[in-house]
C-alpha cells in the first residue's frame, strides 16, 4: 500500500465498510435463512473492515494539512489568545 499525502485511505474503507453493510441487510431481507453458515466469515469481514477502518484514519491524520496550532504567523495579538 503507497501512502500520498493526498489520499486519505479512510475514506476507502468508509465507502466499503457502507456498501458491505448495504449487502448484507439485502440478503437479509431477501434471504429468511441469511447468514447461515457463511456466519464466521461475515463477522471476520466485518472485523477487518473496523480494523482497516482504524488504520486508514491514523494514516490519513499523519497527513493532514492546513490545521494551525496557535497565533497565525506575522500577527502580533489575536483576540482569545492567551499570552498575547
Amino acid at each position: 500500500m503507497i501512502v500520498t499525502a493526498g489520499f486519505d485511505y479512510f475514506f476507502v474503507t468508509g465507502l466499503l465498510s457502507v456498501a458491505f453493510a448495504l449487502i448484507i441487510s439485502l440478503f437479509g431481507l431477501m434471504h429468511s435463512k441469511f447468514p447461515g453458515k457463511s456466519m464466521g466469515l461475515l463477522m471476520v469481514l466485518s472485523v477487518c473492515l473496523f480494523i482497516a477502518g482504524i488504520v486508514g484514519a491514523a494514516v490519513g491524520s499523519k497527513y493532514k494539512a492546513g490545521e494551525r496550532h496557535g497565533a497565525p504567523k506575522g500577527s502580533e495579538s489575536v483576540a482569545g489568545h492567551k499570552g498575547s
